[in-house]
C-alpha cells in the first residue's frame, strides 16, 4: 500500500471495467492537494492518463516529458477525474515535470 502521495504524482491505478468486476492498470496523475489527501476518507482525485494520442480530444493535452515521468510511450491528459480509494493505486509511477504541472493546471482550469 502506498503510504501518501503528492498532487502531480504519476500512479498506476486499477479502473474498474462498467459491465464486469475485473480491472486494469492504467496510468493517472494526482490532482487533489495536499489537504484533500490527507482527509480521513483515503481517497485521491485523480486525472486519467492515455497513451491513444493519436485520438485525443481537441482540449486534451500531450505530455511533453513521460518519459520522465516514467510513462512507458507518448500520453495525454484526459478529459475523465475520478476520485479513488488509496487501495486501488498500485504504485506511484514519478511525478510531472514542471512544464507539464503547468499544462496540467491551465487544463484543468479549462475543464472544470
Amino acid at each position: 500500500m502506498i503510504d501518501s502521495l503528492n498532487k502531480y504524482d504519476v500512479v498506476v491505478v486499477k479502473f474498474p471495467f462498467a459491465s464486469s468486476l475485473k480491472y486494469k492498470a492504467r496510468p493517472a496523475v494526482i490532482v487533489s492537494t495536499e489537504y484533500y489527501n490527507k482527509n480521513s476518507r483515503g481517497t485521491y482525485l485523480i486525472l486519467a492518463i492515455s497513451s491513444q494520442v493519436e485520438s485525443r480530444l481537441e482540449i486534451e493535452e500531450e505530455i511533453t516529458f513521460w518519459n520522465e515521468a516514467n510513462l512507458l510511450k507518448p500520453s495525454i491528459f484526459k478529459s475523465s477525474i475520478a476520485t479513488v480509494e488509496r487501495d486501488f493505486i498500485i504504485h506511484k509511477l514519478g511525478s510531472l515535470a514542471e512544464q507539464d504541472i503547468e499544462k496540467l493546471d491551465k487544463f484543468l482550469d479549462d475543464i472544470i
